[in-house]
């Protein structure tokens, strides 16, 4: 028993040789809720018995998580009891050993199933002396023993993009990898969301191959993708669409300081890749000096934009935005006053100096 990768678990589950207890969580929300679906009908069948199969929710009370899987299957082979986004963070310490000892003392013929399909451990804060965030990684180390975990991180830059091209060729569509790439960096890495999106672009190519013209007018850009489209303007010292873009932020209520944020990521990927140039570094050793892991496929957009920059005029870019952000947290002064004179700045540093 122990905590298994995605090919080892879909065996697992295949074989039958199930496990009293598992736990599935993770970064990537869409494979939480995919594999806990295939367990489920592998235990309980595709139309469970209203017998055996019980499902709770994140404000079920630990007494009747623990009724249900202690009960005896009546109509299948196992009771499946599934448990949806548990607070283990947020349980005293006593019903945390409570629930532990129950976990490792499970019936054969029962399979209690813990699954974060939307649980964000990171963002629960300790609230008391008797709560504390290191009880779901305790939970963790017990499950592993006692049965089977599975944590499902974001995939990398080229399992997304491969994962996208299946996605189209079972809609009958065509996707190259390059569009795929494409289409991430419009939508960012979350699995749903770019679910959704390959759908609609395979309704809409209905059967043909997926155009770059297609993503550009139907995929929805996420704010990062958004931000990055006001600093491709900047880059192409596009006036019009620039300020367009900034107004649209405004409309939508983007903090500035994620407007700032995102923008400046921007520059810095630039200079990185300046910097990576000038002393023979490839893109893949920089993203792995800074840590970049799924969002490589940033520094090959700067890469390209980069070309179009002295180091000097990248220099002054950055340090306009830093200048920005100093006055937007020791100012009263409107915030839009001040990224649209920073954005005027910024222009004038492309337009006279971009190229030099």
């Amino acid at each position: 028993m122990a905590k298994l990768n995605e090919q080892d678990f879909k065996k697992e589950v295949l074989s039958r040789n199930l496990k009293s207890l598992y736990l599935i969580y993770g970064e990537e929300k869409y494979l939480v809720k995919k594999y806990t679906e295939a367990l489920i009908n592998k235990v309980a069948g595709e139309e469970p018995s209203e017998f055996d199969y019980f499902v709770f929710d994140s404000d079920a009370s630990l007494e009747s998580i623990c009724a249900a899987a202690d009960r005896l299957p009546m109509m299948t082979e196992y009771i499946c009891v599934v448990v949806k986004d548990y607070d283990i963070n947020g349980l005293s310490d006593g019903d945390f050993k409570e629930l532990e000892s129950f976990c490792e003392n499970l019936e054969s013929t029962t399979v209690l199933i813990f699954t974060m399909p939307t649980y964000d451990p990171a963002g629960k804060k300790d609230t008391g002396k008797k709560q504390g965030s290191g009880k779901l990684s305790k939970f963790v180390s017990m499950a592993e023993k006692a049965g089977t975990v599975l944590e499902l991180k974001k995939p990398g830059d080229m399992a997304l993009e491969r994962q996208l091209v299946s996605w189209a060729e079972w809609n009958k569509c065509k996707l190259s990898q390059m569009n795929a790439a494409k289409i991430i960096s419009n939508v960012g890495t979350d699995m749903t969301a770019l679910k959704n999106e390959i759908n609609k672009l395979c309704a809409f190519a209905d059967g043909e191959i997926i155009t770059e013209d297609m993503i550009r007018r139907l995929c929805v850009k996420n704010t990062e993708a958004r931000i990055y489209s006001l600093s491709d303007y900047i880059t192409r010292n596009d006036f019009n669409s620039t300020y367009r873009q900034l107004h649209f932020l405004f409309e939508q209520n983007e903090k500035p300081e994620i407007i700032l944020s995102v923008l400046s990521s921007a520059f810095v990927d630039m200079y990185r890749m300046r910097a990576a140039a000038e002393a023979g570094k490839s893109i893949s050793e920089v993203a792995s000096d800074f840590k970049y892991g799924r969002r490589e496929f940033v520094l090959k957009n700067a890469a390209n934009n980069v070309r179009k920059y002295s180091t000097e005029a990248l220099r002054e870019i950055l340090q306009v935005i830093l200048e920005t952000d100093i006055k937007l947290k020791s100012t009263r002064s409107d915030y839009k006053v001040l990224l649209e004179t920073m954005i005027a700045k910024l222009l004038l540093i492309v337009e006279k100096g971009g190229n030099l």
